[in-house]
């Protein structure tokens, strides 16, 4: 397994993560998930980051190895640094000689972060150098490949979603069910001008087209989201990507009714069944709670236990058999981010998901079911 070891940089205390095919990480705001997550994508592609700062004309300080770091994350972490900092990717050190060298080899994460609906500018992704120099890479660079999604013909023939021939055919019908009720995701030409645009049936054969600003929050959230991953579930008989072989996506959940969640959850469920390890953050209980409920079943010694992924992915039939046999030989992990007594956050493993730990941390889950059980006890003495 891969691993991730920071130690006293930005609010981040002490965190050691072991990553498996499926990592969540749960905690309140500002508890450092996203810092964790970006920290991820630098270990493994900061290479070809720093080909990309030099490709767009971006500057660090190639003589301090620490710099680049400081720019990827944005502006203000420049100070984030101090003497006992130590951030260990695999065992090895991020930092020396050669921790700005770039190179020409293609990144190995996409990562989707939760600024996503900011890349959508009137209905349009937003490319790279049109952000401001401070802004996080990750927020710039999914911005970008959006963009590049479309110079490569997506959406040129016909919807950008529903397509046919993209994603497994239950999956899409989740999504076209709990998102887009009936309408189409289309790129639609105005002059010189393209903008993404939902298309309802009209009366009278007039359709009725939705501008990105008219669009539900949780159409505005996930649009972008899809056109990211279908970088990852590419059409046709290709599986999956060249190069990527992760999948980083904060908080999957944003805008989205439960029902569009579980939508969401069986994409990222695909993603794992094609080899990907995905590794995300969450408020959802639900997310968590279909994460544990995989936990659970891999221990089962039953007979119906894919039967029983299936129900709990809200799967009828045996459309997704294949891929539910799969989730069950996937290693899952999770992890709670916390702020500590001092004010700093800590990290801790919550992968056995133990209600009855004496560790509130671990029976609450990070705390995403803690006022559920404050609600329920309530309502047991009240009766």
């Amino acid at each position: 397994m891969a691993t991730l070891s920071i130690k006293g940089f930005a609010q981040l205390e002490d965190v050691d993560i072991q990553f498996g095919d499926l990592t969540v990480l749960v905690g309140p705001q500002a508890t450092g998930k996203s810092l964790v997550l970006q920290m991820l994508k630098y270990a493994i592609d900061r290479p070809v980051i720093a080909s990309d700062f030099a490709r767009y004309g971006l500057d660090w300080d190639k003589s301090n190895p620490e710099s680049l770091l400081a720019a990827f994350l944005g502006e203000g972490y420049e100070n984030a640094f101090t003497k006992k900092t130590s951030i260990q990717f695999n065992h090895r050190a991020l930092f020396g000689e050669k921790s700005q060298r770039s190179s020409g080899r293609e990144p190995a994460v996409f990562f989707v972060p939760a600024q996503r609906v900011m890349t959508i500018a009137n209905g349009w992704p937003k490319p790279f150098m049109s952000f401001e120099p401070g802004d996080p890479y990750v927020v710039k660079q999914f911005s970008q490949e959006i963009l590049e999604q479309f110079s490569r013909g997506v959406g040129r023939a016909g919807p950008v979603f529903p397509q046919p021939k993209r994603l497994n055919a239950h999956v899409r019908r989740s999504i076209e069910m709990s998102i887009f009720h009936g309408g189409e995701l289309l790129l639609k030409s105005a002059g010189r001008q393209k903008r993404l645009i939902i298309r309802y049936p009209g009366r009278a054969g007039a359709p009725i087209e939705l501008p990105f600003f008219e669009w539900s929050a949780g159409q505005r959230e996930f649009s972008p989201l899809l056109l990211g991953l279908y970088q990852l579930l590419p059409a046709g008989k290709i599986s999956s990507h060249r190069s990527y072989r992760w999948a980083v996506i904060e908080e999957p959940e944003m805008g989205l009714h439960p029902q569009a969640i579980n939508s969401v959850m069986l994409l990222v469920f695909e993603l794992l069944s094609r080899g990907y390890k995905v590794c995300m953050s969450t408020h959802s209980p639900y997310v968590l709670e279909l994460v544990w409920a995989i936990h659970v079943l891999q221990r089962s010694q039953s007979r119906n236990k894919v039967s029983a992924v299936l129900e709990a992915i809200n799967v009828q039939g045996n459309s997704l058999r294949p891929l539910a046999k799969t989730l069950l030989e996937k290693s899952v992990r999770a992890y709670a981010m916390t702020f500590s007594d001092t004010g700093r956050h800590r990290c801790t493993d919550i992968s056995e998901f133990d209600l009855e730990s004496p560790d509130p941390v671990q029976a609450g889950w990070g705390g995403v079911t803690s006022l559920s059980s404050i609600v329920s006890r309530a309502v047991s003495r009240g009766l």
